[in-house]
């Protein structure tokens, strides 16, 4: 593996674990949510340097299901994080702290949420669209480890009730409401295992996808 690679993957996989962490910090820590939604936006900064090239070509070239489905959750995630940025902007106590007050704490506080919880759900479905199984494994292996994602993802469809995400996404909730009886590693394991379970459905969306597509070339 290059060096470019395990630094594409590095930053990966640290975005996935912070992006869980912000959302499991979230109105519990306030302090470290902030610091953490630095983080996070510094790490999407990187990657998007990293995949500069593909971030290049995305309106040029043929277009089929899954470059569309790929292109649109682009465009959404990168909107929801304009708006996480700009409501941020208005919100901070502390890693903005020294700034000017600015007005609008009501509309920032609803667009923050809303965004927040979209750009968890579709960060997820951008990887979950563009990772692919590694070639080198055994099938033995390969089953192992989609027999742990599918065991991760199931309790992830738990979480997502636990959590109540669906009443966030539909912008229902206009404050946020946290568990502070739950342990943090608590929290954090099921945005994460939420997280796994969106990957894991817009992967299948692909394969699928790429599978039909095959079909359809055959003579």
């Amino acid at each position: 593996m290059s060096g470019r690679r395990r630094a594409k993957v590095a930053i990966d996989v640290a975005m996935a674990a912070v992006l869980a962490a912000v959302m499991a910090t979230a109105l519990v820590q306030e302090v470290p949510h902030e610091r953490l939604g630095v983080a996070l936006f510094v790490l999407m900064v990187a990657h998007a340097i990293l995949n500069r090239r593909w971030l290049a070509s995305v309106f040029r070239g043929r277009y089929g299901v899954v470059r569309v489905l790929q292109v649109v959750v682009l465009v959404g995630l990168s909107a929801c994080v304009l708006g996480q940025v700009a409501s941020s902007l208005v919100l901070s106590k502390h890693a903005f702290g020294w700034l000017p007050s600015l007005p609008g704490a009501s509309w920032a506080r609803r667009m923050h949420m809303l965004c927040s919880y979209w750009s968890f759900v579709l960060a997820f479905a951008h990887a979950g669209l563009h990772v692919r199984m590694p070639r080198h494994l055994s099938a033995g292996r390969l089953w192992a480890i989609r027999a742990v994602l599918f065991a991760i993802a199931c309790y992830g469809a738990y979480s997502f009730v636990r959590l109540g995400m669906l009443p966030y996404l539909a912008g229902q909730m206009l404050f946020a409401a946290a568990d502070f009886g739950a342990p943090m590693a608590l929290a954090l394991a099921r945005y994460a295992s939420v997280g796994v379970l969106v990957a894991c459905l817009a992967h299948c969306v692909r394969m699928a996808s790429e599978a039909t597509a095959r079909r359809g070339r055959q003579p």
